[in-house]
C-alpha cells in the first residue's frame, strides 16, 4: 500500500482506523448511475436524440461515440455534478463506466474503455450547440415530457392538460453572453423560460433567455409551441396557466385562435385600479367574494372575461387581483376559477425543483483579440458602446411606462424592436445545450421518483386537474348579490361552493429531488470480479428504495408519439 495514497490515524478518536485512495477501481460513490442508465433505456432518449444529431467528426480519430457521450453528461447530470471538469474524477468510478459504456462483460473496466475527458465532452457541448441541432434538443424535452403523460395514460390521450409556464433566475459568475443584472434578483443572472405539466411537474419545454429579458416579450412563441404540441399529441383540451409576466394581446389571440384556453394573472393599470373602485362602490363596501368583469384594453381585439378575487378572507380590508380567461362562466365561476389559478403554486414548487437540479452554466468565453484589434482599428468598439447607451436608454424608457401602455400593440412592437437592435447580447449557445441536457436529467429523476410509489399514483384520472366547474347555472340577475350575513348565509354558501368544486384526491407525497438523489443515486458500493462477472455490493440503507423502484419500473411500459421532425420511431 502506497503511503502516499493512504492517510494514516484518520480518526482522532481511533487510532487503528487507515483511509487509503489506492483502490479507486473497486469502490465506488455512485452506484445510481445503473438506475439512470434504466431510466435512460426505458424512454429511449438517447435514440430519440440521435434521430436527429449527426455526429460531425472523423471516425478515423473517434474513441467516444456520440450516445457514449450523451450518456455520460446526462448521467452525471443527474448524479449532481454539474461541471464537465468532473469527468476527471469520475474517470475510474467502475459504477459510472459500466453504466456510461456500451460494451458488455468485464472488458469495460479496461484502460482502453475509459470515459472521456472534459475537453472531449466540451467539444461534444460545442457540435450541439448549432441551430438545427440546439432545436432538436428543445424538441426532445417536449417530447420526453409529452411522451412520460402518454405512458401514465396507457397510449392513450388524457382529457385534459394543464401547462404552467414560469421564468426563473440562474446566477451566473463573470460577463457570460447574454447574462445582465437583474435588479429584481439582486444577481447577475439568465432568465429561462419552462413550460412543465401542473398536477405532475413533468417538463414539457425549456428556453434559456437573457437576463434582463422581459417574460412577456416573445413569450408568446414558446407558449404556443407547447400548447399546439400537448393538442396534437396528448390531450384532448389545454389550459395555459401563467401569471402577469406573460400577459401580451399577441397570445391571447393565437390561442384563441387554435382552440386554446388560458387563465392569466392580469397586471393592474389605472384603468383596471378604477374599475376596482367603482366595483367595490357598487357593492357599498370591500366584498370578500370573487366578482366577474368584462374589460377591454386598447391593444385588444375585443371584450374579455375578468374576475376580479380578493388576496386574502381576513377581516381586514382585502386587496384585489384580477385573472383573464378564456373559460365561460358555464364552465368555470368566478371563485372556481380563482381556485383553480392558486393551484398554480404546485407547479412553482416543481419550478424550485428543476432550478435545484440545474446546474452552473459555464464560464464566460475568452475575448478574441484578433477581434478585438480589427473593431478598435475600424472604431466598431466606440459606435458598440453608442448602441448599448442608446439600447439601455430604450429599455429604461420602455419599462418606465405604464401597465396599459405595455398592452398596446405599440408597445409589444417597440419591444420587439428593441430586441431586435439588442441581438448581439443574445445567450451563448453552449449554455442552452446546457440547460436542455439538464432539464432532461430532471426529466429522467422526475420519472425514477415516480416509480418510488404506487405506478397508478400519476394516472390521469387520479390526477388535480381540477378545472373546476359549476354544477348550477350562473344567476341571471346583474345586481350585485347580497353581502352574507351572521345568521348562518355565509356557511351556506361555502357548503354550497364546495359541492361545485370537483373534490381533489389525496395523494402520496413525491419524493424530493434532493432526497432521491441522496438516498437512490448517491450509493457507496464495492466491486468484486467473478470470472466474466462484475458484482457489485452496495449500501444497505438503500435495499428498500432500490427493490421498490425495480419493482415498480418493470411494470412500466413505455408508449412512443409519432413526432412529425422524427418519423422514425413511429
Amino acid at each position: 500500500m502506497s503511503a502516499s495514497n493512504t492517510l494514516k490515524t484518520f480518526a482522532s478518536h481511533n487510532r487503528s482506523v487507515k483511509v487509503s485512495f489506492d483502490k479507486p477501481d473497486q469502490v465506488t460513490s455512485d452506484a445510481g448511475a445503473f438506475i439512470g442508465r434504466r431510466l435512460l433505456d426505458l424512454t429511449g432518449l438517447i435514440a430519440m436524440l440521435m434521430e436527429g444529431l449527426k455526429d460531425s467528426r472523423d471516425k478515423r480519430r473517434v474513441r467516444h461515440s456520440l450516445p457514449e457521450l450523451l450518456q455520460q453528461v446526462l448521467l452525471s447530470f443527474m448524479q449532481g455534478w454539474d461541471r464537465l471538469r468532473s469527468a476527471e474524477a469520475l474517470k475510474n468510478d467502475p459504477a459510472f463506466r459500466v453504466a456510461c459504456r456500451n460494451q458488455r462483460g468485464a472488458k469495460v473496466l479496461e484502460a482502453k474503455h475509459r470515459l472521456a475527458s472534459q475537453p472531449t465532452l466540451s467539444r461534444t457541448i460545442d457540435q450541439l450547440s448549432e441551430e438545427p441541432k440546439l432545436q432538436h434538443l428543445s424538441d426532445t424535452v417536449t417530447r420526453l415530457g409529452m411522451e412520460t403523460i402518454y405512458t401514465r395514460n396507457g397510449g392513450k390521450r388524457v382529457p385534459e392538460l394543464v401547462i404552467d409556464v414560469d421564468s426563473y433566475p440562474v446566477e451566473v459568475y463573470g460577463k457570460q453572453e447574454g447574462s445582465e443584472y437583474n435588479a429584481h434578483y439582486r444577481h447577475r443572472i439568465y432568465l429561462p423560460m419552462v413550460a412543465t405539466c401542473g398536477p405532475t411537474g413533468d417538463v414539457l419545454g425549456a428556453e434559456l433567455r437573457p437576463g434582463a429579458m422581459n417574460d412577456a416579450r416573445d413569450s408568446h412563441k414558446f407558449i404556443h409551441r407547447i400548447a399546439k404540441a400537448g393538442q396534437k399529441h396528448v390531450a384532448e383540451r389545454i389550459i395555459v396557466r401563467a401569471d402577469a409576466g406573460f400577459n401580451s394581446p399577441i397570445t391571447y389571440e393565437r390561442l384563441e385562435d387554435d382552440g386554446i384556453d388560458y387563465v392569466m394573472h392580469l397586471k393592474k393599470n389605472k384603468k383596471l385600479k378604477t374599475l376596482m373602485k367603482k366595483t367595490v362602490a357598487k357593492y357599498g363596501g370591500s366584498p370578500k367574494h370573487c366578482i366577474e368583469l368584462t374589460y377591454k384594453a386598447k391593444s385588444w381585439n375585443e371584450a374579455r372575461r375578468v374576475v376580479m378575487a380578493p388576496k386574502t378572507d381576513s377581516k381586514s380590508e382585502p386587496e384585489y387581483y384580477f385573472l383573464l380567461t378564456s373559460l365561460s362562466e358555464k364552465e368555470c365561476d368566478a371563485q372556481s376559477l380563482a381556485d383553480f389559478y392558486r393551484m398554480r403554486g404546485k407547479a412553482e414548487a416543481h419550478h424550485a425543483e428543476i432550478k435545484y437540479a440545474s446546474c452552473q452554466l459555464s464560464s464566460a468565453a475568452r475575448p478574441n483579440m484578433f477581434e478585438k484589434v480589427v473593431k478598435q482599428s475600424l472604431g466598431d468598439e466606440s459606435d458598440s458602446k453608442t448602441q448599448d447607451e442608446s439600447d439601455s436608454k430604450t429599455q429604461d424608457e420602455s419599462d418606465s411606462k405604464t401597465q396599459d401602455e405595455s398592452d398596446s400593440k405599440t408597445q409589444d412592437e417597440s419591444d420587439n424592436k428593441t430586441q431586435d437592435e439588442k441581438a448581439t447580447k443574445t445567450v451563448r449557445p453552449q449554455n442552452a445545450v446546457r440547460l436542455l441536457l439538464n432539464v432532461m436529467a430532471y426529466q429522467l429523476i422526475h420519472i425514477g421518483r415516480c416509480q418510488m410509489i404506487d405506478p397508478d399514483y400519476l394516472a390521469p384520472r387520479n390526477w388535480p386537474l381540477g378545472l373546476p366547474t359549476a354544477t348550477e347555472p350562473p344567476p341571471t340577475d346583474v345586481g350585485p348579490p347580497a353581502e352574507p350575513s351572521s345568521n348562518g348565509t355565509a356557511e351556506a354558501n361555502t357548503e354550497k361552493h364546495d359541492k361545485q368544486m370537483k373534490p381533489e384526491p389525496v395523494h402520496a407525497p413525491l419524493m424530493h429531488v434532493r432526497r432521491f438523489r441522496e438516498n437512490v443515486l448517491k450509493v457507496g458500493g464495492r466491486l468484486t470480479r467473478h470470472a466474466r462477472r462484475l458484482h457489485f455490493y452496495l449500501a444497505e440503507s438503500a435495499k428498500k428504495l432500490w427493490e421498490t423502484f425495480w419493482e415498480n419500473t418493470w411494470k412500466l411500459r413505455w408508449q412512443t408519439l409519432c413526432w412529425p421532425s422524427l418519423p422514425k420511431r413511429c
